[in-house]
């Protein structure tokens, strides 16, 4: 029975006819028509969160989905999914009494809009953040996938939704005892460290997409434990950022000249 917690990859994968009657339904929905986009986006989400993304209320997209299946949605179910969209939550304890300097602020609104991939900017942003500070990303959509990103290094998140195309989302850690620049800075240091890792380099330009990022997940999955990954790209990849981290790797990424990007890709503790 598919409801407002249904992951939208698992439902695509049984009905893939769906992603017609979801571009039909919502413009924003029409990206889904690209299969390897789907791989990576739809298993991160669920329906009600989709909806959210979407700026559409989360029972009509039920309705919508179940319409197509020939299923019923169950009036509790419904209800539930009104309420996960009623209103704002109230803002969590560690984020009141900040200072300016508690908050680093970052406008990604103009990326988006010029079609540039602004994770890498993002996630420059985490790395710099003292245990002390919050991240506060303003984006033109809900980023919901970034929450599951930024909960595997130990964030929480609060989100506040100014208008449609207007969000800011507070990435925060619950307890500043844990927080991750301890942890990061520590695991180099350790007597066990292994020596430098063999680099390995695929190039990837030129390719029509998806296949850049199929051959560099093909790749990270034939890494020998001693090796890294260097990736040559033409743009940074914005969705495959989340995938690398996923796999349990990290990444740097650099351009060493114009129309060149390079993104080293290691793991994050040995296999």
């Amino acid at each position: 029975m598919i409801s407002a917690g249904t992951p939208l990859g698992r439902l695509l994968d049984q009905h893939p006819e769906l992603v017609e009657v979801l571009a039909g339904y919502h413009p924003h929905f029409a990206r889904l028509r690209n299969r390897l986009l789907r791989k990576v986006m739809a298993p991160r989400v669920t329906v009600a969160e989709a909806a959210r993304m979407a700026g559409v209320p989360a029972e009509n997209l039920l309705q919508v989905l179940a319409d197509a299946l020939g299923e019923t949605i169950e009036p509790e179910e419904t209800a539930g999914s009104r309420m996960a969209t009623a209103g704002p939550e109230p803002r969590p304890a560690p984020l009141t009494g900040l200072t300016d300097a508690d908050v680093v602020r970052l406008d990604v609104r103009e990326d988006i809009r010029r079609g540039d991939e602004p994770l890498a900017r993002i996630m420059n942003a985490v790395k710099g953040l003292t245990s002390a500070q919050v991240l506060v990303v303003r984006a033109p959509f809900e980023p919901v996938p970034l929450y599951d990103v930024l909960r595997r290094r130990g964030f929480a998140h609060w989100t506040e939704r100014h208008a449609d195309d207007d969000w800011s989302v507070w990435f925060y850690r619950p307890d500043t005892a844990t927080a991750r620049p301890h942890t990061e800075q520590a695991a180099p240091a350790g007597p066990s460290s292994p020596a430098a890792p063999r680099t390995v380099t695929i190039d990837v330009r030129g390719l029509e997409a998806p296949l850049p990022m199929v051959r560099v997940l093909e790749q990270l999955e034939r890494l020998a434990a001693d090796e890294q990954l260097e990736v040559i790209h033409e743009r940074r990849p914005l969705f495959l950022y989340p995938l690398i981290v996923e796999r349990g790797f990290v990444h740097e990424t650099d351009e060493p000249r114009p129309g060149v990007v390079r993104i080293l890709i290691r793991r994050t503790t040995p296999p």
